[in-house]
């Protein structure tokens, strides 16, 4: 008997009784299980154990606890096969400084059998990323533009996203929400995951939400059942004080 979407392994995204420790701060245990066609956030403040939990994913993290798998492979017992299952926008942002943007991207698609060069042609063009210019002189907008240039050319099957908006112009925001709208459709065949602290992220995205605070994972919901109907919902008004304390 085929296995169905619900249960196959090989399709989803499971942390089970995940966790990891450090002086003064404490992750998990979380339990969460995503699915490819789906659309994730991991919402919560600063501090909240966001980009904790994105390492973790993304195998970047190796000192932890629970079980992690990514498409039916284990984070802890083989985190290259795991990881060329993700494509990561980390907190920090693309690269060596002294690299030109053709030097950066170049680089990066050496670590990707997948790697379409037409499709991160495109991607560049896009975002009007210039081949010559220096990776240490992009403003920070650009620099995440590249960023997730390099995240995504590959075409991974998860597309996971720290903070993809933080602290970028509106004009900038706009245009990557709307290139991962397009990318990676709800039902289609990719799962998207990001990271936010930022209310209008996930409004514009409608993603299911697993809300973090100090290390804990205290809800899990869709958009419109953590939102509510209105402005005015105390739901929402609590969201917001959690997302910016």
């Amino acid at each position: 008997m085929q296995a169905s979407d619900s249960d196959d392994a090989s399709r989803r995204l499971r942390l089970r009784r995940v966790g990891a420790s450090f002086p003064g701060f404490e992750l998990g245990p979380l339990d969460l299980d995503m699915a490819l066609g789906e659309r994730w956030a991991l919402a919560g403040a600063n501090g909240s154990g966001k980009t904790t939990t994105v390492r973790i994913i993304s195998g970047r993290l190796p000192d932890f606890h629970g079980e992690a798998t990514v498409l039916g492979i284990d984070v802890a017992d083989d985190p290259p096969t795991a990881r060329s299952r993700v494509g990561v926008l980390p907190e920090q942002r693309a690269g060596f400084g002294w690299m030109t943007v053709r030097q950066h991207l170049d680089f990066v698609s050496a670590f990707h059998p997948t790697w379409d060069p037409g499709y991160a042609t495109q991607l560049q063009a896009g975002f009007a990323l210039p081949d010559e210019a220096k990776v240490g002189t992009l403003s920070k907008g650009m620099r995440l533009k590249l960023s997730l240039v390099a995240a995504e050319a590959f075409r991974p099957p998860v597309l996971l996203l720290d903070e993809p908006t933080s602290g970028v112009d509106p004009v900038a925001r706009e245009a990557l929400l709307d290139l991962l709208d397009e990318v990676v459709p709800e039902g289609g065949d990719r799962l998207l995951i990001f990271s936010t602290h930022i209310l209008e992220d996930l409004e514009r995205l409608r993603p299911r939400v697993a809300v973090l605070a100090g290390g804990e994972l205290t809800r899990v919901g869709s958009t419109g059942e953590l939102l509510g109907p209105d402005p005015d919902d105390p739901r929402r008004r609590a969201l917001i004080r959690e997302l910016n304390p």
